[in-house]
């Protein structure tokens, strides 16, 4: 039977304590009729605090509530998922009616047991030669996107999801959790993921609607993409901004009086964020994978601010995006030595090191003409004309190539130097190095 409480003992911002309870359990879901639902965060004793997904902003005391006997949990059916968009408790947003068959499954669940798990096979095409050649996304990867602040990614993102596939014949899906975005940014990625479907399903919490609900944003996309990787689709879960994720963190955490640690983010901001990045997962054979593309907005650059500190610490390498280009010496991939070479032409490390090797001189010799140095050797020239090749034509964000066209231009734009300075291996450089004159 029911039991309906009518005496909050007090309400602290979207924070209601009820005393007296019996048998309630963390992270139940609790109603306040009305005032839509809430979690609970703590428990002392008799006592429990919920915390309002919708906010508290008129409550009463006297407000109603009861309490489920269970955490959220979404109704789970694939075939009525693709296509749709939801807000950050689930409701639609599109103008159809709520899923109501299907399973349920939690939000916020254990991740998947590690010792399941399968190494990192296969990757994701972005067509951005700055990603898919010089920082290979791998499948089940957890990776950050890092930019600044003023730095808008929305277009650079948006080509990741239109362009993103997969080196595997098994069904791909797309699944956008939007993090506090604003209304015109909404309406552009639904404009994209409008474009495929049959292959995206879009969560949105905007930036006008409550923090609380952003919370669950990453969580409802990370337990769609298990149940499809659990039906042998491959998944590739885009988040952005989350940076937005833990300043509502923040500010939960405030509204619980916790003590503030670095930054005035909670003390545990890395348990938090690791709760959504380790849901990455490749389960092998018939089973699919989760893979996980984090934007992380960078306050003032500074990469020891704690959220880019520890999301630094939990992922599997960064992709750092400025002025429409990508960052290649700032950048790493960690896993793509699992597939470049093997999964991808064999030519691809020698290839890239070629480059990235290359590039960095060409970068210290621009260092020392802004020193008022002079240049004078033949081969340093050939090196500076090399790295504005690289900059202009190779690290752009705005290209679509597939992984060939993109090894094919790496060797174009290196087949300006001698292959003497270059250190490939003759078996490789006999069959792709073609020597070109600098322009």
């Amino acid at each position: 039977m029911k039991k309906i409480y009518t005496e909050i003992r007090q309400i602290a911002g979207p924070i209601a304590e009820i005393k007296g309870t019996m048998g309630i359990g963390n992270r139940e879901i609790a109603h306040f009729p009305g005032y839509g639902i809430g979690q609970v965060v703590k428990l002392a004793g008799d006592t429990v605090y919920i915390q309002s997904l919708r906010g508290t902003l008129g409550m009463s005391t006297r407000q109603p509530v009861y309490f489920t006997g269970r955490p959220l949990m979404i109704p789970y059916d694939s075939e009525l998922l693709l296509g749709r968009r939801f807000n950050g408790v689930f409701e639609p947003i599109d103008g159809k009616p709520p899923i109501t068959s299907g399973k349920l499954v939690p939000v916020i669940g254990s991740v998947i047991n590690p010792t399941v798990r399968k190494m990192g096979s296969g990757y994701i095409q972005t067509g951005i030669p700055g990603i898919d050649g010089a920082n290979t996304i791998v499948r089940s990867q957890k990776i950050p996107i890092f930019k600044r602040p003023e730095e808008d990614v929305n277009k650079v993102v948006g080509r990741i999801i239109r362009q993103a596939e997969v080196n595997d014949r098994k069904p791909f899906v797309v699944i956008f959790g939007g993090i506090g975005l604003k209304y015109e940014e909404y309406l552009y990625f639904q404009e994209v993921l409008n474009e495929a479907p049959e292959r995206t399903i879009m969560i949105i919490n905007l930036a006008s609607e409550s923090s609380i609900e952003r919370l669950n944003v990453p969580h409802i996309c990370c337990a769609i993409g298990e149940q499809l990787a659990l039906e042998g689709k491959h998944v590739f879960i885009v988040l952005s901004d989350m940076l937005n994720f833990a300043n509502a963190l923040m500010e939960v955490a405030n509204a619980q009086d916790k003590i503030p640690a670095r930054a005035g983010y909670p003390g545990d901001l890395y348990t938090k964020l690791a709760q959504v990045y380790e849901r990455a997962t490749n389960l092998g054979g018939d089973l699919g994978s989760v893979t996980i593309l984090g934007v992380v907005s960078v306050p003032n650059g500074d990469i020891t601010h704690p959220v880019p500190d520890l999301t630094g610490y939990i992922t599997e390498g960064q992709i750092y995006i400025e002025h429409d280009k990508v960052m290649v010496l700032k950048s790493l991939s960690r896993l793509k030595q699992l597939v470049i070479g093997k999964e991808t032409r064999h030519d691809h490390p020698a290839i890239m090191d070629a480059c990235i090797k290359a590039y960095s001189y060409s970068l210290d010799l621009k260092e020392k003409l802004s020193m008022g140095l002079e240049i004078t050797q033949e081969i340093d020239k050939k090196f500076l004309k090399f790295g504005d090749l690289f900059e202009n034509e190779f690290l752009p964000v705005h290209q679509n190539r597939t992984m060939t066209e993109t090894l094919d231009l790496a060797w174009d734009l290196i087949s300006i130097l001698p292959l003497e300075v270059l250190g490939i291996r003759k078996e490789i450089s006999d069959q792709f190095y073609r020597r070109k004159e600098a322009a």
